[in-house]
């Protein structure tokens, strides 16, 4: 594992001093937590962007976010992104997870 070094604002600090307490953890434990959730939602949220903006296919959208492919259909209805599918593109999606 590295270490990281970073100078934040009294405020964010006093929050995670917060959650600290509220979760009975460790600073070390609850940044790490707070990291991966906040890279997470970016990865997500970049993977959107791509996809609304036509860069990317759903199946290239989920990998770059680690989710699976059903989370990313939901992720890209929850935001209101219309995704032009048809039968014939889940037939290719399907024969190419059984070539995998």
């Amino acid at each position: 594992m590295k270490t990281v070094t970073a100078r934040i604002p009294e405020s964010l600090l006093s929050d995670i001093e917060g959650i600290e307490r509220e979760e009975q953890a460790e600073r070390a434990q609850v940044i790490r937590k707070l990291l991966d959730s906040a890279v997470r939602k970016w990865k997500t949220d970049k993977a959107l962007e791509e996809l609304r903006e036509g860069r990317v296919t759903l199946r290239t959208a989920s990998r770059r976010a680690g989710l699976t492919y059903v989370e990313m259909l939901d992720r890209t209805r929850e935001a209101g992104i219309s995704i032009d599918y048809s039968m014939n593109d889940l037939h290719r999606d399907i024969s190419s997870l059984r070539a995998e």
